[in-house]
């Protein structure tokens, strides 16, 4: 996310870009109001957060799943065609999100996901994770903006836990 800030702040406002921790005092400092979106139900907010931070619940998208069409990369991934060939020697998917979050060290967490990965056998599609895209194994298909409800209904495809 920090990249498309700096993105932003040095080539249409023309300001220095700014670093993780630097980005996160003044967010502190300024109080800027922001908005977690997990249900209160399930992890309520901390008694001590300030007034400034709101635990919303979750937000859907109105998507019409009966329309939307995989690329290519993904019908294939996750095998839609049901091509046996394909499904030789191949685990089923395990679905790996982030969201807009990934920390200060995607560098690392890209390694912990890869080495659980190759120790594991399994193959993950990556979502929400900004960085590294020619760098990933054949055994990792990172997605952009699919619908959640199309992505799960071929929960067939995915491992299950």
């Amino acid at each position: 996310m920090h990249d498309l800030v700096n993105d932003f702040r040095q080539k249409t406002l023309g300001l220095p870009p700014v670093h993780v921790r630097q980005a996160v005092r003044m967010l502190i400092d300024e109080q800027v109001p922001y908005t977690y979106c997990w249900s209160p139900s399930l992890v309520p907010a901390p008694h001590d957060w300030p007034q400034h931070i709101n635990v919303s619940g979750y937000f859907f998208l109105n998507t019409n799943t009966d329309q939307y069409k995989p690329p290519d990369d993904l019908a294939a991934f996750l095998n839609l065609d049901n091509d046996d060939r394909n499904q030789e020697n191949l685990s089923p998917p395990i679905y790996i999100g982030f969201g807009s979050i990934t920390g200060n060290d995607s560098n690392r967490l890209l390694k912990v996901i890869l080495d659980a990965l190759a120790k594991t056998g399994y193959r993950a599609l990556l979502s929400g994770f900004d960085k590294h895209n020619d760098q990933l194994p054949d055994n990792i298909l990172k997605i952009g903006d699919v619908p959640h409800d199309w992505l799960f209904q071929h929960g067939k495809n995915f491992e299950e836990y």
